[in-house]
């Protein structure tokens, strides 16, 4: 086992390089859904766009996708169009809904909403395709039975921007942002190892008992990742008990049952978290974990309508740019770590204690800043 971990070791330091410049990690986060991604491959989408190929780039997604018959001579695309994502419509009354998670939740019958509003529009023909890193499916409450095309970038989306290389080849500047997109794409999928260091890897997995020992390995490594995140949690508890008081006690579904459940994939275990509930009216803030951990308001519209209202007001003011929105503020914390699929810089930072410390004390002060302004106004 030793000798198998050190050979291991010395073929890393001798073939995987560091991460160069990308492009769209300086202007972007890696994670930003609207502002990086959807408008990038909507981008892509579009007939009409200065990638001056036409909608060949769309037909090469659509029929990589299966969806068959769709009629391009007018293909028009939007970004954030009624709160979708992304929509490739046309006169015909066909309607390409993308939905791009990225790390973000689902919200309550988030794609039957978008699906039921493109058929009052007149759109006979709807095809709901959910895009995630590695093409999960939605949460069952936001599509409500409806037939969902499941779409991941780790898969899907990278081969169809390798497929597209080709034509747009004497485009140097669109064919350049490709290989960068791509290799962001990579990066957030974890698939972006060298290829003969991972030719090597499998050499080296198939000598003698060593297939054995990575099965040992993977699950090993889930329970570190479960006993990772399980710390910055108890780590949240023990702050919050003794410097965040004025924000009561908090109801909290984290065990180390669901944590592991989580890196299981066991079925609706990816929402976890601590919920702090107002006072002074219905709802309250939340800390809570969706591949990655976020923070923000919660309030049921059904029951309480009015004070759901109050909050969402009160969201687009803190946030203008969503006032179109109908979702409550939420944030990611300045330090954005993915518990899901761990990047190596997100490996580094896990398995540092006081960065871990820092993440739970980031995250508690974000929360209470939103109590706070919360206390504020409604109190």
């Amino acid at each position: 086992m030793d000798d198998f971990l050190q050979t291991i070791a010395l073929l890393r330091a001798k073939y995987q390089r560091p991460p160069g410049f990308n492009l769209f990690s300086v202007l972007r986060s890696s994670s930003d859904e609207i502002r990086l991604h959807s408008r990038f491959l909507a981008f892509l989408l579009d007939p009409k766009a200065t990638h001056n190929q036409g909608s060949a780039l769309l037909g090469l997604l659509l029929e990589r996708l299966g969806i068959q018959n769709f009629d391009m001579a007018h293909a028009r695309v939007d970004v954030e169009y009624q709160n979708i994502d992304i929509l490739v419509r046309n006169r015909a009354g066909q309607a390409v809904i993308i939905e791009n998670k990225i790390y973000a939740g689902d919200q309550e019958e988030q794609l039957w909403r978008y699906h039921q509003r493109m058929q009052a529009e007149g759109s006979s023909e709807v095809w709901t395709t959910y895009l995630t890193l590695d093409g999960s499916e939605p949460d069952e409450q936001s599509s409500k039975g409806l037939p969902v095309i499941l779409v991941s970038y780790e898969a899907e989306i990278i081969a169809w921007l390798k497929d597209c290389i080709p034509l747009v080849a004497r485009e140097p500047g669109v064919r350049e942002s490709l290989f960068q997109y791509i290799e962001l794409l990579q990066k957030l999928t974890s698939s972006d190892q060298d290829e003969t260091y991972m030719n090597k890897l499998q050499e080296q997995i198939l000598q003698g008992d060593n297939l054995f020992l990575i099965a040992d390995l993977n699950h090993a490594f889930r329970a570190v990742l479960a006993d990772l995140q399980l710390d910055i949690w108890e780590r949240m508890a023990a702050q919050q008990a003794s410097k965040y008081s004025q924000m009561g006690n908090p109801e909290i579904t984290v065990t180390k049952e669901a944590v592991c459940a989580y890196y299981k994939r066991a079925k609706n275990s990816k929402y976890i978290g601590a919920y702090f509930p107002f006072t002074f009216m219905k709802g309250g803030v939340y800390i809570e974990l969706n591949h990655r951990l976020y923070c923000g308001y919660y309030c049921d519209g059904g029951e309480f309508p009015e004070d759901r209202q109050r909050l969402l007001e009160l969201s687009r003011e803190i946030a203008p740019a969503a006032r179109g929105s109908d979702a409550l503020f939420w944030k990611y914390p300045a330090l954005n770590v993915n518990l899901h699929t761990p990047s190596n810089e997100d490996l580094a930072l896990l398995r540092d204690p006081e960065t871990r410390e820092v993440i739970a004390v980031g995250l508690l002060n974000d929360a209470l800043s939103l109590w706070q302004r919360a206390h504020e106004r409604f109190a």
